[in-house]
């Protein structure tokens, strides 16, 4: 007997792990429930936040893709102009490269952001459009196009707390240390030199992450606690779902809710 109730407790403990995996999130299904007037209210909160938060992230987004941009191209072109520069040393006449090295990392750096830029666009800068592109002529359009601009809201502020999160911070840090190892290593400059690459790098990269708008994670939160409740749609999905087991003389019960 007692063999069989530590079976069925561990087959309990495994149904109310994978159910804590596959089960609907709740939002989905308090989503379903709303009715149609509930669903515009919440629709028209969302697309007036990300409308007054774009002027802001376009700004954001296509001025610094446009600085990167300008920035590579001048720093090819000065790196290329200044190439076979020369001056004399010792008495002899020798490549004098500091200064076109110096551009060619810069311009390294500057491209190394208009990719970073392409590869994960601001999303803040595009969702408005793409949100007023969904139809929602009916009830049953109006119910998927909620559920696709609540993933909107939650993708913007995902990416504008990626922005500012450490991770980024190391990689700025990390591509702006390895263009200062060029320039003394490869180009056999000065340490100080060095420095100065990094540090230029590096200060332009935390203007280019201070700047970065961050209104869709405010917004966030308010439709969270507006419409979703105590802790938001994003903490609701592992608060509100609750198992339990109880093992008792006659045999043992297995509770799960959510």
């Amino acid at each position: 007997m007692k063999h069989l109730l530590d079976k069925a407790f561990c087959l309990g403990l495994a149904v109310a792990f994978i159910l804590s995996l596959v089960s609907p999130a709740p939002a989905r299904a308090q989503g379903a429930a709303l009715s149609d007037e509930q669903v515009k209210e919440r629709l028209a909160f969302i697309d007036n936040a990300l409308k007054a938060g774009q002027p802001r992230a376009e700004t954001w987004f296509y001025g610094w893709l446009g600085a990167y941009s300008v920035g590579s191209v001048a720093c090819g072109i000065l790196a290329g102009t200044n190439w076979a520069n020369t001056k004399i040393e010792g008495g002899e006449t020798v490549n004098d490269r500091k200064s076109a090295e110096g551009m060619l990392i810069s311009g390294a750096t500057f491209l190394l952001g208009v990719g970073s830029l392409l590869v994960d666009p601001f999303t803040p800068a595009l969702a408005p459009d793409e949100l007023r592109r969904i139809p929602e002529s009916t009830q049953e359009e109006r119910q998927a196009k909620l559920e696709r601009a609540e993933k909107m809201l939650r993708d913007c502020a995902r990416r504008e707390t990626s922005g500012r999160s450490l991770s980024y911070h190391l990689l700025n840090i990390g591509a702006n240390a390895a263009g200062a190892v060029v320039i003394k290593a490869a180009f056999h400059q000065s340490w100080g030199s060095a420095l100065v690459t990094f540090a230029s790098g590096e200060a332009v990269s935390l203007l280019n992450i201070f700047t970065q708008p961050t209104r869709a994670t405010r917004d966030l939160k308010d439709y969270e606690a507006k419409y979703l409740g105590k802790g938001g749609a994003l903490a609701s999905a592992t608060s509100e779902r609750k198992w339990s087991l109880s093992v008792w003389p006659g045999g043992l019960t297995f509770r799960y809710e959510f």
